[in-house]
């Protein structure tokens, strides 16, 4: 086993904002990887690659950034603990209270059951005994500690920001013969406006637009249960717990088919980077929450 996160900080003058990677770790267990029945050389496409390295610098004008090293198919962070597939299972009791939404029927709950291709991922069912040990070893100690630091950051600064960063595959790698002109470079999630301010949104948003992205806000990605749990703005904004996802276009930085950083990558994380400075320069003026 390995330490599921990694927090890493500025020496000083630490500020609220926090850069989330969940999907970028690329640890899967010995026990993983006998269950499986598709070739371990196609897991890689299933995960945020190198979303990590993107954000790194970012704690060079005072954020946090919080690194979560295991593979998202063992255990998706960015999910609801209830969000389980009982069919991957030999259960003989319901003690589990599982939401079965269109994620977990599509095959990515907090297990994923299929990997990007929609291939089913495990040779048989899995015994019950899977759930409690992968929540308590890898999805708990995230939560725990993220919650923790988010606290922390809010006691020290009056506010925190937690910017989940993903990627997204270009429309030209998940189908040739569809058009990726229209495909937006940044989809900007924040729960339809309910778990970040509008202006911190649109700042971010004004951000990137002038870093000579296309941007778009909630579709289709509005946020995940991240965004979604830590962001408490709509139901309390004068406690300024902001949360808003970031969903980068992968064709921005890298070689989709290789799983290669292409010459983009430098340009997209000095854009990154910039936020994180930019934000810190300028945040007092959009802390007095506006709706």
């Amino acid at each position: 086993m390995i330490n599921p996160y990694s927090i890493l900080k500025a020496g000083k003058h630490q500020n609220g904002i926090l850069f989330n990677s969940p999907h970028s770790g690329v640890y899967l267990p010995d026990h993983f990887l006998d269950q499986i029945s598709v070739d371990p050389s196609q897991l890689p496409y299933s995960r945020d690659s190198f979303i990590d390295q993107l954000i790194k610098d970012t704690i060079i004008f005072g954020a946090t950034n919080f690194i979560q090293h295991y593979c998202r198919l063992y255990v998706d962070t960015n999910r609801s603990a209830q969000e389980i597939d009982p069919e991957m299972f030999h259960l003989q009791d319901q003690k589990y209270n599982f939401e079965r939404n269109y994620k977990v029927a599509n095959g990515f709950g907090i297990f994923a059951r299929k990997d990007h291709n929609g291939f089913d991922l495990y040779k048989k069912k899995l015994p019950p005994s899977e759930i409690d040990y992968r929540i308590n070893q890898v999805y708990n100690p995230v939560h725990n500690a993220l919650k923790a630091e988010l606290e922390k950051i809010h006691h020290r600064n009056g506010y925190y920001i937690l910017i989940d960063c993903h990627s997204m595959p270009s429309h030209r790698f998940i189908n040739l013969r569809l058009s990726h002109q229209n495909q937006s470079d940044l989809i900007i999630g924040n729960n339809f406006h309910k778990s970040c301010s509008h202006t911190i949104s649109q700042f971010i948003k004004n951000y990137f637009t002038a870093c000579g992205l296309k941007v778009s806000f909630n579709t289709p990605y509005s946020g995940g249960y991240n965004t979604q749990h830590y962001g408490k703005y709509h139901n309390k904004p004068e406690n300024k717990h902001h949360a808003i996802q970031l969903e980068f276009n992968r064709a921005l930085y890298m070689d989709e088919g290789k799983l290669e950083p292409h010459s983009g990558f430098r340009e997209l994380e000095k854009c990154i980077t910039g936020l994180s400075e930019s934000l810190s320069q300028n945040i007092n003026e959009y802390l007095p929450d506006k709706p």
